[in-house]
């Protein structure tokens, strides 16, 4: 098959699409990608991709064109300019350059908008259009504080509508997204697929032995920002009150990195809880054998909208690792967790029940020994890479033959 998909990050940008696009490769089809310059790391456009410089690629046998943006720099204002100025340039570089493709591939975390070029692509070519939703609009839009109550909200609904509706087959990373698509965004349910994301699997090596160990270790590893919540991880330890040893490690960086560690220490929990920065994956894999335990944090919807309901591409990552996970979440993580059996999952920010899940932990660690073993074996069953692009490839040949409905 030919292929074309759209997406505002692509490599050096370190996104999943980097992974499917060369797996497709790999397979034997001929996959083109339309994105944007690379800043999402940074904030800023790197010298080599200034001035029209590197705007044709090829890696590991993907085409890779790149339109122009207003970089990311840092707030609000900058970051609508970004997102607004990839829909445009996009759009513009999907009509007036030829391609080929016998199926189209929108690549959508936030925003909404990164699929614009393929909705343009689709009309243009009469081919049909697979819309990979891997983040909720227009609620996700509520972390910034634009509610229904906000003009704006409104009117990017009404383009969330046009964008998913465009999708002849639009693939969800989360079941409940299934029915916000539905309800929200007048999606039809027929065309509604689920297709979670799939992750490295995290080899590790053998556990050390516990005989020995002085405490139960916890670990979070990854980005420390506003949805990830990590000041909930921070304030369920303030009233903790085991008598046995326990320490929490948190590796990462982020937004929340400075006013989580300046949270730890007005908590006074300084003792149990240390931070390390970002770390490498190989680092990680050191690491990893040494815990007990992985911890997993969202926001509330209370707090962020439906995107509460996302399920983070971390807890795939911890499932393979094959550690129990001890999670405050909802929606589609907390149903996989509970599914799978491989922890404890409580609800989204509330701290006395997860102060009270970890506890339970700490207190009878024998009684989750085979969470790790299930957790692992859910991984392999539903996130591993052959299996998730087994189930993708089969949705665009279908695509391609004509079929537009699951």
């Amino acid at each position: 098959m030919k292929i074309v998909i759209v997406g505002q990050y692509y490599w050096p940008e370190n996104f999943l699409i980097n992974d499917i696009a060369e797996e497709l490769v790999a397979r034997g089809h001929n996959v083109s990608v339309l994105t944007g310059l690379p800043d999402y790391a940074t904030s800023i456009v790197p010298a080599e991709y200034r001035h029209g410089k590197n705007r044709d690629e090829i890696r590991n046998g993907v085409v890779i064109h790149r339109v122009p943006i207003i970089a990311r720099r840092h707030g609000f204002f900058f970051r609508v300019l970004n997102y607004l100025s990839f829909w445009v340039t996009s759009s513009v570089y999907a009509a007036t350059h030829r391609y080929e493709a016998d199926v189209i591939m929108a690549y959508q975390t936030a925003p909404i908008f990164m699929g614009a070029g393929g909705i343009v692509l689709k009309k243009k070519l009469k081919k049909p259009l697979f819309f990979y939703c891997l983040d909720i609009w227009p609620d996700q839009m509520k972390i910034w504080g634009v509610n229904e109550k906000n003009p704006i909200f409104s009117l990017v609904k009404k383009y969330c509508q046009h964008a998913y509706g465009s999708g002849d087959l639009v693939g969800i990373t989360s079941r409940p997204f299934r029915q916000y698509l539905i309800d929200v965004n007048k999606v039809d349910d027929k065309k509604i697929v689920y297709l979670p994301q799939h992750s490295e699997k995290i080899e590790v090596g053998e556990d050390i032995d516990r005989t020995d160990k002085e405490s139960v270790d916890f670990v979070f590893a990854g980005n420390i920002g506003q949805q990830q919540n990590i000041e909930c991880i921070l304030k369920a330890v303030s009233k903790m009150h085991s008598q046995k040893p326990y320490h929490i490690h948190i590796y990462g960086n982020g937004t929340s990195y400075e006013s989580c560690k300046e949270l730890a220490t007005e908590l006074k929990i300084n003792d149990k809880v240390t931070f390390y920065g970002r770390v490498s994956k190989d680092e990680l894999k050191e690491i990893y054998p040494k815990m007990d335990a992985f911890l997993l944090t969202l926001c509330p919807e209370s707090k962020v909208g439906f995107v509460a309901n996302t399920v983070p591409a971390k807890l795939q990552g911890y499932m393979s690792a094959g550690k129990p996970i001890i999670a405050s979440v909802d929606g589609g993580a907390k149903e996989i967790i509970e599914e799978c059996q491989c922890g404890i999952a409580v609800p989204a920010d509330d701290i006395d029940a997860y102060a009270e899940a970890i506890t339970e932990f700490i207190e009878n660690i024998e009684n989750y020994r085979e969470c790790g073993t299930r957790a692992k074996k859910y991984f392999e069953e539903n996130f591993d890479k052959k299996v998730v692009m087994d189930k993708l490839e089969n949705y665009l040949f279908e695509l391609a033959k004509g079929k537009t409905q699951c």
